[in-house]
């Protein structure tokens, strides 16, 4: 227990410092935990490990968490005001992503089964991973970031059902996945419930205090789980660069389907690009199932931490350039 909690304090320690350096050089801290996450993940601190089981309670929590605290920033009434291009933008970014991998694996020569999970991984958006980036970038409360919320809450909705067709193929290597992906959701959806309440600011307050320590955890271990090896081996590159591109290109494109939308679509469609945790889960489950081998494992978690580690900056760098429209807040 002694050593767990060490782990955790470390884990905690370091993710903290990564994440204020990534501050001081302007970027979002959650990209300074994903990173501490891959610098733990890479053993170089003795004793450490992504696998411990306290480890990735506190990490489940963490996401429980941060959706909870999510959904008490989100007015229900604001998201039904672009509902119409969520709906659409969530739509699209299955779709697309979806068709593309499949037809990219298929010519790849993967079999059908492979090609069906490939397609599937690239249909995830981490609603975790992305609200958090465009709070840490101050665009959560805006049009363009209740877009993303609500379409990131549409595609885990759809991933869900995705993942009970994965599950009939993975058997119960993909149960847990299920009633954890159903849990983000009900906690999103819980917090939502609570934001019209006089209770919402002590509420955020008690939440706040505890996101500091268990979110970063979260992220840690979605760094952590990023394998190096299976990362760069020669044959997992290709397809890995392949399905980053279709994957990357799918979801900009989803956030140009709502014509009607005067917002950034730049800003939609690449913060609907982190696949993170999702995706992971998705491939994961892949490769329980014995659908995918493991240098397409690889291939996945390229194109997973490509998205995931990717977007941060590339937001960054939209919401300086285009402040002025970025900065219109929903009443």
């Amino acid at each position: 227990m002694l050593e767990s909690l060490a782990r955790l304090v470390v884990a905690l320690v370091v993710a903290t410092a990564f994440g204020k350096l990534v501050r001081k050089l302007g970027q979002p801290s959650v990209l300074g935990e994903l990173a501490a996450g891959v610098f733990l993940g890479s053993r170089l601190i003795p004793g450490w490990s992504a696998g411990d089981a306290l480890l990735q309670n506190v990490a489940e929590f963490g996401v429980v968490v941060l959706l909870f605290q999510i959904g008490l920033h989100s007015d229900l009434r604001s998201l039904r005001k672009v509902g119409g291009a969520a709906v659409m933008v969530a739509c699209a970014g299955v779709v697309l992503p979806f068709a593309g991998g499949v037809i990219l694996a298929r010519q790849l020569g993967i079999g059908i089964g492979a090609a069906l999970v490939c397609g599937a991984a690239l249909t995830a958006t981490s609603i975790g991973i992305s609200s958090r980036i465009l709070s840490d970038l101050g665009q959560l409360d805006t049009p363009e970031g209740q877009v993303v919320l609500g379409a990131a809450v549409l595609d885990d909705v759809i991933g869900l059902i995705i993942l009970a067709v994965l599950s009939t193929i993975a058997g119960g290597a993909s149960v847990r996945g299920w009633s954890d992906s159903a849990l983000i959701l009900a906690a999103f959806a819980a917090g939502a419930m609570l934001h019209p309440t006089r209770q919402r600011q002590s509420v955020q307050r008690g939440v706040s205090m505890l996101a500091h320590v268990v979110v970063p955890i979260f992220f840690v271990s979605v760094g952590a789980s990023v394998d190096l090896q299976a990362l760069f081996a020669p044959e997992a590159l290709l397809a890995g660069a392949l399905l980053t591109v279709v994957g990357v290109a799918g979801k900009i494109a989803a956030g140009f389907a709502p014509w009607w939308f005067t917002g950034n679509k730049w800003l939609v469609g690449v913060a609907m690009v982190p696949r993170g945790e999702v995706g992971l889960l998705f491939a994961q489950v892949g490769l329980a199932s014995g659908a995918i081998t493991p240098a397409l494992f690889g291939s996945l978690m390229l194109m997973v931490f490509a998205t995931t580690f990717v977007t941060p900056l590339v937001l960054a760098r939209i919401v300086r350039t285009g402040q002025p429209k970025s900065q219109r807040v929903l009443s």
